[in-house]
């Protein structure tokens, strides 16, 4: 079996091009070993014993240490600057690469036309007594300029394509520049630090061309290993081989240890096995806060501002420890105004504020504070775990931020991980963790900060339905204990009904709809929500009285219903509604199903032939999809066996009989009441 799934698990590559792959490999092996069957391998430790040899590898060896430690000084900061936008990036990253592309000796021409003694800058430095061609500077000088483009290059790619992700975590758990840059940026592009600093190492150490034109060939000064196997060449083949190998075995070492797994051989991934559910020292299951008193209480709310950009703009206030869901179709401008009121947008246009302190004025020069300096947390959909940090380091990131000392930290993150039932976790690196692991310690580490309010944008949506409903009362418990003003970001009606006390809709980057959510799910007023609670909607001509309405499809059928006030969403094909259009809102459980020219008895109803086009299980029932004359579509829920008694399926025809009563028409603004139709985009 173990031998089968290893034939399926295979990819093979193509002949021709397994064959290319093979010659180019022969192609760079091949000349190592022609070398190997030239040297006298049994007189190599006598031939490098020599007084020039042992010279040339000294200063090989202290001069490419010192041009790589000033690589890496110089190229980190130049690889960070360029791996940005900025006007002339491109053309910056094309000056940074070209030393790597134009001949050594021309790079060492352009060395001495700058820093020789009649060069550019050499007079000055002349006559300041410092000399730099001809010296061992000169050396390390030519070494950094023919090196450090191969640390910036590979360095910049790694920053330009990293998830920034993490970053932005950072910064909203209070982490400032330094912060960000030496505990996540240059961690998460180790590797990457690590093989542009290897290749500059290589590099350095077999420098040839520029030094030569540069620094010269001087025995103990500017002689090099490379200049040395060159000179000897002629004169002492074995030694000038001896040296090679050596030169070889240099840059094998330096490019392979970055090949190797350190962090197994040392054991670093280790200590995270330990068995679930045995709590670390000092842990208490029964800790029910962060730091065993209570957090700091919620506070109220205001957010307002325009975003042209996107097409937002947002004016709504949350009162004290309540809690409100924003909901909408997506680009409606939901995460838009999480990631304002956390400090990751500015406010244009607005203001905002958190228990009556103005954090961000909306206008330039005004007041702004930073994220992670509100009171605000934020948790996304993506958890940000620090992949790089154990789970105890994460939550304890915030606290270390905010000044507390490392144990007061470390104290502080175990008690919220005991609190979020995830303590067994708190030496697991963040990188071995399952999704719903990861959203508990997310909350863990946002609520250490002491936030008064917590935004929640999506957090839960990737997360299987356990996950989800575990994370869902988790979320309620902790916001309750510490009184949190919650924002919540969501697209669940469980969540609604879970965490939410009232529900604000938006569309087109509005507020089209408010209240709570009760209300709001139970008497939709915009497309969206009709959506959200399962209800169709239905457009057409509005006639009849204002106490009796009748809609009009395009086909001529009639559906009686109620009045229900104004619609706040699009008519048919994206338009607004203008008298006398209105929408019929048909929730599921009004519409009973029937054979085809079969009818209803008892209150009111409307009577429609329809085509069913769907069926689709819902748990233990089956959600029939319907086609009225006009195209229009109706939803009901029926049980399996009605489905076999009715003989439903798709393309069949049907009778639906709805409710009147149970069916809300909605008209434009001031259809029944004369007043004109309010434009879409409009309504505020």
């Amino acid at each position: 079996m173990s031998a089968r799934r290893h034939r399926a698990a295979r990819s093979p590559l193509p002949a021709p091009v397994l064959l290319l792959g093979v010659l180019g490999a022969a192609a760079l092996l091949l000349p190592f070993v022609g070398l190997g069957t030239r040297v006298a391998w049994a007189d190599v430790p006598a031939l490098l014993a020599s007084g020039p040899a042992r010279a040339a590898l000294g200063l090989s060896l202290r001069t490419c240490v010192v041009a790589t430690a000033v690589s890496v000084l110089l190229g980190v900061p130049l690889a960070l600057l360029l791996a940005r936008q900025w006007p002339g990036v491109r053309a910056a990253r094309v000056l940074a690469v070209l030393p790597m592309t134009m001949p050594p000796v021309v790079a060492g021409i352009a060395l001495l036309s700058t820093l020789g003694k009649r060069g550019l800058l050499g007079p000055g430095l002349e006559s300041a007594g410092v000399q730099v061609s001809f010296t061992t500077t000169a050396v390390v000088v030519a070494q950094v300029f023919v090196s450090m483009p191969y640390l910036v290059v590979t360095l910049e790619a790694a920053l330009r394509s990293r998830d920034r992700r993490a970053e932005t975590v950072a910064r909203t758990l209070g982490a400032g520049p330094w912060t960000v840059l030496g505990r996540l940026t240059l961690p998460l592009v180790a590797p990457a630090l690590a093989r542009g600093t290897a290749l500059a190492l290589g590099r350095s150490l077999g420098e040839f061309g520029a030094t030569i034109a540069f620094a010269g060939s001087k025995e103990g000064v500017t002689r090099t290993m490379p200049l040395a196997i060159y000179l000897e060449r002629e004169n002492d083949t074995a030694t000038s081989l001896a040296l090679a190998v050596v030169l070889i075995a240099l840059s094998l070492v330096v490019v392979g240890a970055t090949n190797v797994p350190w962090s197994r051989l040392t054991g670093l991934a280790g200590p995270w096995r330990q068995e679930e559910g045995v709590l670390p020292p000092g842990a208490d299951r029964g800790a029910t806060g962060a730091h065993g008193t209570a957090a700091a209480a919620g506070r109220a709310v205001h957010l307002s501002f325009t975003c042209a950009e996107r097409g937002v703009a947002v004016d709504l206030d949350v009162g004290a420890g309540r809690s409100v869901a924003l909901v909408g179709p997506n680009g409606s401008g939901k995460s838009t105004a999480c990631a304002v009121l956390a400090g990751l947008l500015d406010a244009d246009g607005g203001s905002v504020s958190v228990g009556g302190r103005l954090l961000d004025g909306g206008a330039p020069g005004s007041v702004f504070v930073p994220a992670g300096r509100r009171g605000v947390a934020l948790l996304s959909q993506a958890p940000g775990v620090f992949t790089h940090m154990s789970v105890l380091d994460n939550v304890a990131f915030g606290p270390r931020c905010q000044g507390l000392g490392r144990a007061a930290a470390r104290e502080r993150a175990l008690a919220e991980l005991v609190a979020v039932g995830a303590a067994h976790l708190a030496h697991r690196p963040g990188s071995q963790l399952s999704g719903g692991q990861a959203a508990r310690v997310a909350l863990a580490r946002a609520l250490a900060t002491d936030p008064a309010v917590l935004v929640l944008d999506e957090p839960m949506a990737a997360l299987d339905v356990t996950a989800r409903q575990e994370m869902r009362l988790l979320v309620a418990r902790r916001a309750a204990e510490q009184g949190l003003t919650l924002l919540l970001v969501t697209h669940d009606v469980l969540d609604l009904t879970a965490l939410a006390d009232e529900v604000v809709v938006l569309e087109s980057g509005r507020v089209v709809e408010s209240g709570p959510w009760a209300r709001v799910l139970a008497t939709p007023s915009s497309s969206f929500t009709a959506r959200l609670t399962g209800t169709s909607v239905l457009t057409g001509r509005l006639e009849g009285e204002a106490g009796a309405p009748v809609l009009v499809l395009a086909d001529g059928t009639r559906v009686a219903g109620r009045p229900g006030g104004p619609w706040e969403g699009p008519g048919r094909q994206g338009l607004a509604l203008v008298p006398p259009d209105a929408v019929a809102l048909v929730p599921p459980d009004a519409v009973a199903l029937y054979p085809a020219g079969g009818g209803a008895h008892g209150s009111p109803r409307n009577t429609l032939p329809v085509t069913v086009t769907a069926l689709e299980r819902a748990g233990s029932l089956v959600q029939v999809r319907l086609a009225l004359g006009d195209g229009q579509g109706l939803s009901a829920v029926v049980t399996a066996g009605a489905v076999a008694d009715l003989g439903l399926e798709p393309g069949g025809a049907a009778t639906c009989a709805v409710k009147a009563v149970q069916v809300r028409l909605l008209t434009s603004r001031g259809a029944l009441t004369g007043q004109a139709a309010v434009p879409r985009g409009a309504l505020s």
